[in-house]
Order: structure tokens, then sequence, then C-alpha cells
């Protein structure tokens, strides 16, 4: 059966695409003619128009002509080129997501510079190894001549190495961009070596002993959260009285006057950032920020706060 004929205007009517694009496409060998006039006009038929719809379909689905020409000539398949396309496509949406997150970040700056905006970007096209050294350099400075078990800080490192999924959510990549600018910043880090110091310049210190009795305590104010009792109740005056006499067995300490002045001072310079660490952890984890001993942790300080205020 003879097929009808179109000239290139009539083609370009039906299938909704200008001449001029219909021409590119011939051009490039996507869409060869059925033949000629005999003036050399280009023809065409209705087999071409259902080729025309497919690269159409094809373009809107973001291919390149490459692409297209693989699929028309069996090269590729049809399930192949989309796969390969949709690959790229949530590759640049992550991309994008980065870009945004970071141009938010810069933009609740106060006095946005260049230099800003260039390390906001950096931050947020960082891979995992080189997240990883941000941790390690700031924990090579908070133990920088500290007498600090080396095995601890490797746990510490491998338990807080920030994830980020191939494809985070703004919400990630808000917290890694909070969370770089926390473990850069000098203050924050004075404090850490400060507390370290502490601690760990206490040659009787055992860090298996403190894991141990943290665990204990936060399973005791677990219960007492559940069950919701405040951190001024008798439970918390009690087991306020527990940690601080715990503290200072672990610091080999005596829970005297001295002992409760120096514990009172250590919470009242308390760095928030402390504890929104944890936090920026668990939301580029995908877990509530919730999820961390926080608020265990928070309870048990303001049941301290109050019993060392008598």
């Amino acid at each position: 059966m003879t097929q009808r004929t179109y000239s290139i205007g009539e083609a370009a009517r039906l299938s909704g695409i200008s001449v001029r694009k219909l021409r590119f496409y011939s051009d490039q060998g996507l869409l060869p003619p059925a033949g000629r006039t005999a003036s050399g006009y280009r023809v065409f038929t209705d087999d071409e128009l259902v080729r025309l719809d497919l690269i159409r379909c094809l373009r809107d689905a973001g291919l390149g002509l490459d692409a297209i020409s693989e699929v028309l000539s069996k090269e590729l398949s049809l399930v192949e080129a989309l796969k390969l396309r949709l690959e790229t496509l949530e590759a640049e949406i992550a991309a994008q997501r980065r870009v945004a997150s970071a141009l938010r970040a810069a933009l609740r700056s106060p006095q946005l510079t260049e230099a800003d905006l260039r390390r906001f970007l950096s931050m947020t096209q960082l891979s995992r190894a080189e997240r990883r050294n941000v941790v390690e350099r700031f924990f090579e400075k908070v133990s920088d001549g500290i007498n600090i078990d080396r095995k601890w800080v490797r746990q510490m490192i491998e338990t807080t190495v920030p994830e980020l999924p191939d494809d985070p959510t703004p919400e990630q990549c808000d917290a890694w961009i909070e969370l770089s600018a926390i473990l850069n910043d000098p203050g924050f880090i004075a404090n850490m070596r400060s507390n370290a110091s502490d601690v760990w310049d206490r040659d009787a210190f055992d860090p298996e002993a403190h894991r141990i009795a943290s665990e204990a305590i936060l399973r005791e104010a677990t219960l007492a959260i559940d069950s919701g009792l405040e951190p001024t109740s008798e439970v918390g005056n009690t087991l306020a009285r527990q940690w601080l006499a715990t503290s200072a067995r672990l610091m080999a300490q005596q829970p005297d006057l001295n002992f409760r002045n120096w514990l009172r001072t250590k919470y009242a310079q308390h760095d928030p950032r402390a504890t929104r660490y944890w936090e920026l952890i668990a939301i580029m984890r995908g877990q509530s920020p919730d999820s961390s001993p926080n608020r265990q942790w928070a309870w048990i300080v303001d049941a301290m706060r109050h019993h060392l205020a008598d």
C-alpha cells in the first residue's frame, strides 16, 4: 500500500514542530526524508512522522542528539537510553540541591563576601574522604599536646564522620555546611581543647569506665523522661547526686565543695554547639535530631545545675 507523502511544511504542521527544527533533524541524520521531489524538496511519509514524534519525546526527556541517534539506529535500547538519562538527571538534581543549600547558607551570612560564597559552595561538593579529613583535622587540633587516648580519638572520628547520601536533602546539605563551620571555628576548638585538657590530663581517667557510667546514667535519665519527671524532681536530684559522685570518681577527685564549684563553672561555660554537633550528625544520616542522646544529657545537665545551685 502506497503511503501518503508530505512536504516539509505539511510535516511540520502535522507534528507541531517548526520547519527549521525539522530541517535540522533531517540534516543531522535523525530524520532522513523518504525521498525528494523532482525539484529537490524533501518528502516525508507517516513513518517519518512517527519517527519524528519519538525524537521529540526523547528530546523532551533531555537526551542529546548522539543518544537519540543510537536509539533510532538500535545501537541503544529505549530503556537503556532512558536509564542513562535518569541517572544523569538525578545527579544534576543532587548537584543543584547542594548549590541551593550553599546559596541559602550564604544568604544567612550578615556580611557576605565572595570568599564566604566560595567556601559554602566548596563545602557542599566535598567527597566522603574530604569530609572525613575535616573531622580528623578538628580532632587533631583539639588533641594536640593533650594526653588523649589515641584509640578513643579514632573511635570518635569513626563515629562522627558525616555521612551524606548520593541524593541528599536540602536539610542534610544545610546540616553539613553548619557542621563544617562549627568544626573550623577557632572558638569552638579552643573550648573543646579546654574540656579535653580538664579530663584527659588526669592520669587516672579511664575512658571505658566513663563510657559504662555514661550509658548507665543515660538509661536512668531516659526512664525519668519517659515517666514525665522534671530535672528538678526528687528523682532528678537523686540522679544528680549519683552523677556528681561518679564524675568525681572518674576524675580521681572528691565530690567536695571545690569539685562542686569547678563543675558548676564548667556547666556555666557549656558551649551549645557541642550539643548541636550531634544533632547535625543525626540529620546528615537521615535521622531525627532527637535520635542522639542530647535530650537525656540536657535533662541530666539541668538536674545537675539545679542540684549544684543548692
